[in-house]
């Protein structure tokens, strides 16, 4: 798998976890309030923290960064994602080692914030088409690996 479909994949799992694709009818179903903050905020990761970005309850809040221009902030939510995502294959957050899909939910969506890390990586695991166990740059393809 090239790298940037490893990313773009990884990016819309989360994506779709953290409720940004959602419909009212699903976002009840599931008990949230819709439009989900991942909409709201044009935040299809729910990041926490990103350089200056202004935050809304804890949540890197890409439309007021945009001063609330919708498409700017879609565009600028996408983007940062996935350059975290690249962060985390290349082992920025884990010692220098690229992480497994485990390694990578145990740092970014911690049990201690409410979630399930293990049910997280298996989720994204299952819609990219990767072990959650294998290190992320081992899926990618060895022309690719810089």
């Amino acid at each position: 798998m090239k790298r940037e479909d490893l990313i773009h994949s990884i990016a819309y799992a989360i994506a779709r976890m953290e409720g940004f694709f959602l419909t009212e009818e699903e976002a009840a179903a599931r008990g949230l309030r819709w439009p989900t903050k991942a909409q709201r905020l044009a935040n299809p990761g729910n990041i926490r923290k990103w350089a200056d970005r202004p935050q809304t309850d804890g949540y890197v809040d890409f439309m007021k960064w945009a001063k609330y221009d919708p498409v700017k902030a879609n565009l600028e939510g996408w983007r940062v994602l996935r350059v975290l995502i690249g962060q985390y294959i290349d082992g920025k957050y884990t010692g220098g080692k690229s992480p497994t899909l485990y390694q990578f939910f145990e740092r970014y969506a911690p049990a201690g914030d409410g979630n399930n890390p293990r049910k997280y990586a298996e989720f994204v695991a299952e819609r990219v088409g990767i072990p959650p166990d294998v290190p992320l740059k081992e899926v990618i393809d060895a022309d690719q690996k810089g």
